[in-house]
């Protein structure tokens, strides 16, 4: 027989963590409602659209199977745009290498220091379509400023960088690493001051030079926010799409579809075209490859990340 005063007690307990779990419940629901909203759902749905012949236009939807996976195969705009995105995600290491070196300057005392940290981190967290449109001034062929500047200085013409299909994607690029130099730089600053200064008082006695403790000191501890940048920003490159709908003639990708990347074949496709079930298929084969690209980048970060004290 359990005394009645502990059996009170076993009640109470009980009747708490009835309420803790309770709220523990209220409080993971708001992410839980998130994920299956915005994330859960619509992909369900986006897998099931794949395999109708939706129309935005008409609301009918009728089952075609494998038909709009069997088309987007043999589409050539379909292998170009995957062909230019690839091409893109190369400014990602372009980007980080320079932001190394920028954060390099950033982390010494320097005159104006916070000044140039603002100025390169300024683009980043301005518009993309207000900077989009100044870019699209500066390589005007007619009369932006870098071809006037071709003109003047070194009185040769420079090519119509937007048209051209050899030039379209570079410029886009070029933009791409002009934009985020300034964030990725950012996240190196902190990862250099949070190095121990040990490591390099050890160094100095032991008389490394300048070059080898960057070697093996320094860029060894930024490699965890190497791994990390180089995830995260190739993903966001892989779903370019303002800057091509805005640099390029008419936003239709360029001539011969140049500059054409996936994200903006899927707009195309969906929202020009209307054909909302193909673009789920093309967005389906994406979101595989997205996913084997960062699992790839998971299982080689094991040779190369140092993640050592």
């Amino acid at each position: 027989m359990v005394p009645k005063r502990e059996e009170l007690t076993l009640k109470k307990r009980h009747s708490l963590d009835r309420k803790e779990a309770l709220w523990a419940y209220i409080f993971i629901s708001p992410p839980i409602l998130q994920f299956l909203i915005f994330f859960a759902v619509p992909l369900g749905f986006a897998v099931y659209a794949s395999f109708t012949d939706w129309n935005i236009l008409n609301p009918t939807q009728h089952f075609i199977g494998l038909d709009n996976f069997k088309e987007m195969f043999t589409q050539e705009k379909f292998w170009k745009s995957f062909a230019n995105t690839g091409m893109l995600v190369f400014a990602v290491p372009i980007y980080m290498f320079i932001s190394v070196l920028v954060a390099l300057g950033y982390n010494r005392k320097i005159p104006l220091n916070n000044a140039f940290r603002v100025i390169y981190y300024l683009p980043f967290v301005s518009s993309l379509v207000a900077l989009t449109v100044m870019w699209r001034w500066l390589f005007n062929s007619q009369f932006g400023i870098v071809n006037n500047f071709l003109r003047a200085v070194f009185n040769i013409e420079g090519p119509d960088w937007l048209l051209d299909p050899k030039w379209i994607k570079p410029v886009i690029m070029l933009m791409i690493i002009w934009k985020m130099i300034g964030v990725s730089s950012i996240y190196y600053l902190a990862a250099l001051q949070n190095i121990p200064k040990t490591y390099y008082e050890a160094a100095v006695i032991d008389g490394a030079s300048g070059v080898k403790q960057f070697r093996y000191i320094t860029l060894p501890m930024l490699t965890p926010i190497s791994f990390y940048q180089l995830v995260v920003f190739s993903i966001g490159t892989l779903q370019t799409l303002i800057e091509v709908y805005m640099l390029t003639e008419g936003g239709l990708g360029g001539r011969n579809y140049s500059a054409g990347t996936v994200a903006f074949y899927i707009f195309d496709s969906g929202f020009r075209n209307y054909r909302m079930g193909y673009a789920c298929g093309v967005s389906l084969v994406f979101l595989i490859l997205v996913m084997a690209i960062t699992l790839i980048q998971f299982k080689l970060s094991d040779k190369w990340v140092f993640e050592g004290n």
